[in-house]
């Protein structure tokens, strides 16, 4: 209706929201950008790269290019200085439970698009195998990914998903595998929908059903881990970087990128919900945890459509 419409334009611009695209059953029934984004595509994803990371894994396990997620890690990377009983496996890489220890080096000089300085033969483990987010693992995943398809990470993105999919032009930078994809609202709804299309996208499968299945169902609960999402740092569920854990809207799951990036999929109801935009002052703060989470808002603005 143009009253609700109207609610949700003002909105758009207090949330410092640059793209904002709702749909349900397949129809949008709100699409939105400010006039600088170019549809999104001039919005850093941040961290939701690392979904499409995960994806990609899935996919070369199918193709036979990667055994499973229970593979040891130096099986790819023998270089690594892990012994074989100790050694991590790809599934701790994609839930962050590998004992990884990156350092600050690491990240600048992967954000600068260089490879890590120093041997991938000194990078630290430690021996527990508790969650700990560190993107170094998405690092690492980028690493087994271009040695088994013999290509840098952007071109895997254009083979298996960006061009099966027709989707609009996108960026990444490509030596950080944790970071930094920059695509349109309109591509980031289409890597949505495939959680609520059993990984297909216009009668072609694009992503094993099963694997986007464990992506949001192999999840773990950490006893202390912020996420944007719920504006909370406890009884947050966490899989292959896909986030659960609303308490007042328990069917939604989400990829989720530092400055509130998200992509919100509610199989329940059909509905995907993209955002991509900045975090205004009002909700900038992760120790103020009485205020409504962003994300809850923006369901909230279509509170009918999602009933």
């Amino acid at each position: 209706t143009k009253a609700v419409r109207k609610d949700v334009d003002a909105w758009f611009i207090s949330s410092q929201t640059q793209a904002l695209i709702v749909q349900q059953h397949g129809e949008v029934l709100y699409e939105a950008y400010s006039s600088d984004t170019q549809r999104g595509l001039n919005v850093n994803g941040m961290s939701m790269a690392k979904n499409i990371i995960a994806m990609l894994v899935g996919i070369a396990i199918e193709e036979g290019l990667i055994g499973s997620e229970k593979d040891p890690v130096i099986t790819y990377v023998p270089e690594l200085n892990l012994a074989d009983a100790s050694s991590p496996n790809i599934r701790d890489l994609l839930r962050h439970t590998s004992g990884i220890q990156s350092t600050l080096s690491d990240i600048q000089s992967t954000l600068k698009n260089h490879l890590i300085e120093r041997p991938l033969g000194d990078i630290i483990f430690s021996e527990k195998r508790e969650f700990h987010y560190d993107n170094m693992n998405y690092y690492l995943l980028r690493v087994i990914l271009i040695r088994v398809y013999e290509k840098e990470i952007n071109e895997i993105i254009e083979d298996k998903l960006w061009r099966p999919m027709e989707l609009e032009r996108a960026q990444i930078i490509n030596n950080t595998g944790y970071c930094c994809l920059f695509a349109t609202a309109r591509s980031w709804r289409a890597i949505g929908s495939l959680y609520l299309n059993r990984g297909r996208h216009e009668g072609k499968q694009i992503v094993p059903a099963q694997w986007l299945e464990k992506m949001v169902t192999d999840s773990l609960t950490p006893p202390w881990f912020y996420v944007q999402g719920t504006n909370r740092s406890t009884d947050n569920r966490y899989g292959y970087h896909v986030y659960s854990g609303m308490v007042k809207y328990p069917n939604f799951f989400w990829v989720e990128g530092m400055g509130l990036q998200l992509v919100m999929i509610n199989p329940k109801t059909d509905t995907i919900i993209v955002r991509l935009g900045g975090i205004p002052s009002l909700f900038n703060s992760p120790f103020d945890h009485l205020k409504q989470p962003l994300s809850e808002e923006i369901i909230e603005l279509f509170i009918e459509a999602d009933q």
